[in-house]
C-alpha cells in the first residue's frame, strides 16, 4: 500500500465520519436541543449588534424586548460570530446554525488530527484519534440533545492542550502555541471547560515537576504562556471579574453536583449524558500492545481517573461548597472523551504495526483495523442519535422579533438580583416610568434610547434598561452627564433627571472593560509582531 493509496483511504474515513457525524443537519428545520433557543437568541442578539455597527457589545439589547441581558458579557462569544455573520448576509436561522454545527464538527476532526499526528508522528494513530473524538459518546449528545454551545465548541481546542501538554513533558516545551493555543481557545468558548482544563495543566505540571526543576527556562515559558493567554482573552476575563466583585446576581454555584454523579456502572450504558461502552472496549488495545507509548498511557490513566470523578465514587457531597460551579459532574467528560481518544489512537496504531509485522497481509491489517474502529464508533453514534427525542423545529428569520421570545435565557444566572419578576421584564420594555407613576414613551436606536418630553417636575425615570455598571445618561440639549443607580423598578436603569426634558441612556462600559479591551489588543498585536519577525528571520536563515 503507497503512500497515495493510504491517502485516498484515510479521505475515505474521514468522509464517512465527518457525514455520519453532521447526517442529522442535512433538513430544512433546525435541529432540536435542551438550550437550543437560548443559543439561537445568542446569534440573533450578535447579528443585530454586528449591524448596528457596534459588533462588541456585552450588554445584548435584544434580550427581554429591548430590555437587555450580559449574555455576552458572561458567556464568551468566540466562535458564535461565525454563524452571526451568516445571518448578517442573509443566511436562514436554521442553515446558520447548521452550517455553525458542521464547521465545529469538522474543525473538532482536523485540530484532533493535527494534534495526534504531532504527538504520535504517524498518520496512523492521528486518523484514529480523530475518529475517536469525533464520535464519542458525550460529544454527539453535546451537540444534537443538549445544545451545549459552550462545551461542543471549546472540546475543539482540547486536542491542542493536550499536545501542549505532551510538548512540556517530553519535549522541554519547544512548542508553547500549543497550549497557548488551546488554553486561549477552550477560554474564549467555555469557563467551565477552562476550570476543567486548567485541573489537567495542574496534573501535568505536578507530573512534571522534576523536569521543571532540571530545567527552570521550562517553568519560566511556562508562565510566560499563562501570562500571553491571561493577556490575550483579557477582554472577556477581566469585566467578568469585575461584574461579579461589583454586583450581586441570581447565578447559585450551590449545586448539588452529588445528586447528578453517576454510578460507576452507568458509564457504560447508552444514555444521555454517559460515555457509553465503545469507548471503554477500545481500551483492550492497551492490553494487546507489546510496547505501550508511555504519554498515551498517562492519557489513558488521566482519562479513566477523570472519568471515575464523574461519577458517586467522588466525594461530590462533601466538596460541592468547592467545586460545585460545575453544576454537572459528567461535565469533566468533555475531557475524558478527548483524553481517551488519543491514548487509544496511539495503542490502535501500535496494535496495527505490530500484527503487521512480518505478515503478508501487512497492508491490508492496519485498514481492516480502522474499519473496525470506524464502525464500532459509527454504530455509537447512529444509536445516540436514533435515542434522541429531541424534536425539529423551523425558526422562521423574524421568529425574535416577537418579544416574548426574547426572554429565553435558560436560567437567568447573569440577571441582577434586583429583578424581582423575571416574566415582568418583557412587559416593560415599551415604556419609561417616572417617579410619579406617569408612563413616558421611549425611543430605541442601536444600544440607546431616549426620552422627550419629560415633564419638568420629574426627579427620576426609570428606563427600560436591566442595570448593569457601565450605563451612562446625558441630557440630550446640554450633554451634561446624569446620575445613573440601580434603583429602577424591577432591576431596570433609573436616571436621575436634575430637570432634564430630553434624556438618552445608553450602555458606556466601564474602564476597566475598555483597559481590558486594549490589554488584549497590544497583547495579539505583540504576538503577531513576534511571529512575523520569527517568520522573516527563517526566511534568511534558509536563504
Amino acid at each position: 500500500m503507497n503512500d497515495t493509496d493510504n491517502k485516498r483511504f484515510y479521505v475515505a474515513i474521514t468522509a464517512i465520519v465527518l457525514f455520519a457525524a453532521c447526517l442529522p443537519l442535512f433538513t430544512v428545520n433546525c435541529i432540536g436541543g435542551h438550550d437550543i433557543v437560548y443559543h439561537l437568541l445568542r446569534i440573533e442578539s450578535l447579528k443585530e449588534a454586528i449591524l448596528s455597527g457596534r459588533p462588541f457589545l456585552r450588554i445584548n439589547m435584544l434580550f427581554f424586548g429591548g430590555m437587555g441581558y450580559a449574555s455576552s458579557l458572561f458567556y464568551p462569544d468566540f466562535l458564535l460570530y461565525f454563524p452571526a455573520l451568516l445571518r448578517v448576509f442573509g443566511v436562514g436561522i436554521n442553515l446558520s446554525y447548521h452550517l455553525f454545527i458542521a464547521f465545529c464538527i469538522i474543525a473538532g476532526f482536523a485540530s484532533s488530527f493535527y494534534c495526534a499526528r504531532h504527538i504520535s508522528k504517524n498518520n496512523y494513530a492521528a486518523i484514529v484519534t480523530a475518529v475517536i473524538f469525533t464520535l464519542y459518546q458525550y460529544h454527539i449528545d453535546d451537540i444534537y440533545t443538549r445544545s451545549a454551545v459552550g462545551e461542543f465548541t471549546a472540546v475543539i481546542f482540547v486536542p491542542f492542550v493536550i499536545a501542549g501538554l505532551y510538548d512540556l513533558i517530553f519535549e522541554e516545551y519547544k512548542h508553547p502555541w500549543f497550549l497557548f493555543a488551546g488554553m486561549a481557545g477552550v477560554l474564549l468558548c467555555h469557563t467551565i471547560t477552562t476550570v476543567i482544563c486548567v485541573g489537567l495543566c495542574v496534573l501535568a505540571g505536578l507530573a512534571d515537576i522534576r523536569g521543571m526543576i532540571k530545567a527552570p527556562m521550562k517553568l519560566l515559558k511556562l508562565f510566560a504562556t499563562a501570562a500571553l493567554v491571561l493577556g490575550a482573552t483579557a477582554f472577556y476575563w477581566l469585566p467578568v471579574l469585575e461584574m461579579i466583585l461589583t454586583g450581586t446576581f441570581s447565578s447559585d454555584f450551590t449545586y448539588d453536583a452529588a445528586f447528578e454523579a453517576a454510578k460507576l456502572w452507568e458509564l457504560f450504558d447508552n444514555e444521555y449524558n454517559r460515555m457509553g461502552i465503545v469507548i471503554f472496549l477500545l481500551l483492550f488495545s492497551f492490553f494487546l500492545v507489546k510496547k505501550r507509548q508511555r504519554f498515551a498511557t498517562l492519557c489513558v490513566i488521566a482519562g479513566l481517573l477523570i472519568t471515575i470523578c464523574a461519577t458517586g465514587l467522588f466525594p461530590w457531597e462533601r466538596i460541592s461548597f468547592l467545586l460545585g460551579f460545575i453544576q454537572f459532574p459528567w461535565r469533566l467528560f468533555v475531557v475524558t472523551g478527548p483524553l481517551l481518544a488519543f491514548g487509544e489512537g496511539i495503542y490502535i496504531a501500535e496494535l496495527a504495526g505490530e500484527l503487521s509485522e512480518n505478515n503478508e497481509a501487512r497492508f491490508y491489517i492496519p485498514r481492516i483495523i480502522l474499519v473496525i474502529v470506524t464502525a464500532l464508533m459509527l454504530v455509537s453514534a447512529v444509536s445516540n442519535l436514533e435515542r434522541n427525542t429531541e424534536k425539529y423545529y423551523s425558526y422562521s428569520d423574524d421568529y425574535f422579533d416577537y418579544a416574548p421570545f426574547t426572554d429565553h435565557v435558560i436560567g437567568g444566572e447573569w440577571l441582577p438580583v434586583t429583578v424581582d419578576n423575571r416574566e415582568e421584564l418583557v412587559e416593560q420594555s415599551e415604556s419609561a416610568v417616572t417617579d410619579k407613576e406617569e408612563e413616558l414613551s421611549v425611543t430605541r436606536n442601536k444600544n440607546e434610547l431616549a426620552l422627550y418630553a419629560i415633564p419638568a417636575d420629574t426627579l427620576y425615570v426609570d428606563v427600560p434598561f436591566v442595570y448593569y455598571k457601565g450605563y451612562a445618561a446625558k441630557d440630550n440639549k446640554t450633554g451634561a452627564e446624569l446620575s445613573v443607580t440601580s434603583e429602577g423598578r424591577n432591576g431596570c436603569v433609573r436616571v436621575y433627571t436634575e430637570g432634564s426634558q430630553e434624556i438618552r441612556v445608553y450602555y458606556r462600559g466601564t474602564v476597566l472593560q475598555h483597559v481590558s479591551d486594549w490589554i488584549s489588543a497590544g497583547t495579539i498585536a505583540g504576538i503577531a509582531v513576534y511571529l512575523i519577525m520569527a517568520f522573516r528571520r527563517r526566511r534568511k536563515e534558509k536563504a
